[in-house]
């Protein structure tokens, strides 16, 4: 009974870990939008909240594999005494809609985010496509000169004789 009473409280442990991470993974979401905002795009400050993101994602990973793992070895005990864990279940339940709440507040962001991201990207795309247009077309250029010169000096060559 005692173990069982351990599982439960990791369980609430576990939850309340994933109530934080998703409030970072909350605030880094609300940076990115700030990011996607500015009127000159940061790439490295975006660079730099991705992978803090990802770090808290894998986080997040363990924690669901940890929950699941643990309340399988304790699911058969609380439900055989539901009393006794009423405050806890309770607790679970409330971290549980903490956690949906987060995660669709987050949804949310992350979609308008990447409407947003699509525009800034489209522009730095057009500006990277010209750049690169300008820098073909003065390469072209750079050649016919150079082979104009080429044949220039040929044809003195050839009117030298």
């Amino acid at each position: 009974m005692a173990q069982n009473d351990n599982y439960v409280d990791i369980l609430v442990d576990i939850l309340s870990k994933q109530v934080s991470t998703l409030e970072d993974v909350l605030r880094i979401t609300k940076t990115q939008e700030d990011i996607a905002n500015a009127t000159d795009f940061d790439e490295e400050a975006f660079d730099e909240s991705l992978m803090r993101k990802d770090i808290c994602i894998a986080k997040l990973n363990e924690y669901d594999n940890a929950f699941v793992s643990v309340y399988d070895r304790v699911k058969n005990a609380v439900k055989a005494d539901t009393n006794r864990y009423a405050d806890k279940i309770s607790n679970i339940q409330s971290l549980i809609r903490r956690c949906t709440d987060l995660g669709n507040e987050i949804s949310t962001l992350e979609t308008r985010n990447k409407d947003k991201l699509a525009v800034c990207f489209s522009g730095k795309k057009q500006e990277y496509t010209a750049r690169q247009t300008a820098a073909t077309v003065a390469g072209k250029y750079n050649t016919t000169m150079k082979n104009a010169n080429l044949m220039g000096e040929g044809y003195r060559f050839n009117l030298d004789k």
